[in-house]
């Protein structure tokens, strides 16, 4: 059961020095829950913190380019793709919501590194497409990029790295299929009270 503090002691847990440890942290919410075993917690705790040592970095390697992590992602994910993306296949790409690019989406055409081109095949819709410009952006840049993240993961072998893969795949899927029962279960429980709600006739 968790524990509350008043008066002086909750003013004394401000000035608490900050659990450093990951497992420290889990082990003080094991201790709240009894039915917690804190195994899928320290994941997640472990997760977040790689991907916050990660972003900081990429987003410091990336300012000195002059673009932002996702802008710099919108030109390599144009550049893979070797043809225009619609702006919902480019944010299905890069796992984000299609009204978090337009801003990006400007800020790269001003640069002259994108342009937008009317989809002929849908004319409600726009495509990016990378410039000449972008390809001579990357072709200077990405050379060097590739090698940091090499440095980056310099710890972990070549069969740790495919498990690493293998293993963050397997996570997503989880998440995934949680999200899809989750979003499911509404439309679930109205089915099971309509058909509650059905009078089945009584022979007489």
């Amino acid at each position: 059961m968790k524990k509350t503090n008043s008066g002086s002691d909750a003013g004394a847990d401000l000035d608490a020095v900050p659990l450093p440890d990951l497992r420290d942290q889990v082990a003080s919410s094991v201790a709240e829950d009894d039915a917690l075993d804190g195994s899928a917690l320290l994941v997640v705790l472990t997760v977040y913190r790689a991907f916050a040592v990660l972003d900081r970095d990429q987003a410091d390697e990336l300012a000195a380019m002059g673009l932002t992590p996702l802008q710099f992602n919108i030109l390599t994910a144009l550049h893979r793709a070797h043809l225009p993306l619609t702006m919902g296949a480019l944010a299905a790409m890069l796992v984000v919501k299609p009204t978090n690019l337009s801003g990006n989406i400007s800020t790269l055409a001003t640069r002259g590194l994108i342009q937008r081109e009317l989809n002929v095949t849908d004319q409600r819709s726009l495509l990016a497409v990378i410039t000449p410009a972008g390809e001579a952006f990357l072709a200077a840049h990405l050379p060097g990029h590739w090698r940091r993240l090499e440095r980056l993961l310099d710890q972990l072998s070549r069969p740790q790295r495919a498990n690493l893969v293998k293993l963050l795949k397997q996570l997503t899927s989880s998440v995934e299929a949680e999200r899809q029962m989750g979003s499911a279960t509404p439309a679930a429980i109205d089915g099971a009270e309509a058909k509650q709600r059905i009078r089945v006739p009584q022979d007489e």
